[in-house]
């Protein structure tokens, strides 16, 4: 076994087919599969299904990916410290907010003479887990409603990975200046007079909908997501100039105060959990100790 082939299997694992691997690889798809069949070999075991569109990997190569995932990233950091001395790289994963991007921006001006280097990358929750949970990155910011908490922490014990919640708050409605419900200046809106609003989003998992144990309890299906979007600088011009609306948390993108006014959404207990996910059981780097703490001394006081 050699470090080739454990690259190869991951690109395999995350293209989902050969010919599109060999693509991602400069290689070609005999090449591929050639390198992909000598792993298994070495290992004894099969690790991907070939279907007759693509490949899948068994329950066996799932395990394998989940460790060779772990041992190319750690290269790839050794390949850094080796190019640049070293230089401290921190990587985080989160959903898209216009809030986290500021709080980021105050930590790196704090933090430059430290000469951290920092990879970043917006995703949805299901993704965000994901990254962490193949060490793609140190630690990933998510947030859910707690209504489906209960399902989240238990996809997050099947990855070994962990949930640390940091801030709860009210579940807001910000309306776009041209929809109806932008001038009527409400305390509350209710779920039913959301029919026929349209919505934009930061993914449609935003807050982890893998379903709640409470049929009756709030469903992204429920609602009319017209757009989706990484990309807070769109919500924002979305929210100005058209007749879309967004569902947040009242603090989680400040700079939505200028946009639109926030209404809270009574939706019963249901608030908004704000909170980072880690391997269970790691030590915690330095680095991602001190952004978490430089991280809580901005969240709004409870």
């Amino acid at each position: 076994m050699d470090l080739k082939q454990l690259q190869y299997l991951v690109t395999c694992a995350q293209a989902g087919s050969f010919s599109d691997a060999a693509k991602t690889l400069y290689s070609t798809q005999s090449s591929v599969s050639k390198v992909i069949k000598a792993l298994e070999d070495n290992l004894g075991m099969q690790l991907f299904e070939r279907l007759p569109r693509g490949i899948r990997l068994t329950v066996q190569g799932q395990k394998v990916y989940h460790y060779a995932c772990r041992i190319t990233n750690e290269v790839e950091v050794l390949e850094n410290m080796s190019a640049n001395g070293m230089t401290k790289w921190i990587r985080i994963s989160m959903n898209p907010s216009s809030w986290f991007a500021d709080l980021f921006v105050d930590f790196y001006n704090e933090t430059y003479e430290k000469n951290y280097h920092f990879q970043l990358t917006t995703a949805g929750v299901r993704s965000v887990m994901e990254r962490v949970r193949d060490y793609m990155d140190d630690i990933g910011f998510v947030y859910i409603l707690s209504q489906q908490k209960e399902n989240f922490l238990h996809e997050l014990a099947k990855n070994k990975l962990q949930f640390v919640s940091l801030y709860e708050t009210d579940v807001i409605l910000y309306p776009g200046r041209q929809t109806e419900l932008y001038d009527l200046e409400k305390e509350t809106v209710n779920l039913g007079e959301l029919e026929g609003v349209r919505f934009i989003q930061n993914y449609q998992d935003e807050f982890f909908d893998i379903g709640s144990v409470n049929e009756e309890a709030f469903q992204w299906k429920d609602l009319d997501i017209s757009v989706l979007t990484n990309s807070d600088y769109i919500m924002e011009r979305m929210l100005k100039n058209s007749k879309v609306s967004n569902v947040s948390g009242s603090y989680l993108s400040e700079n939505k105060a200028g946009t639109a006014p926030g209404i809270p959404l009574n939706m019963g207990d249901s608030k908004v959990i704000f909170g980072y996910i880690l391997h269970r059981g790691e030590e915690m780097d330095e680095s991602i100790q001190e952004f978490l703490e430089f991280l809580m001394s901005r969240l709004p006081k409870s």
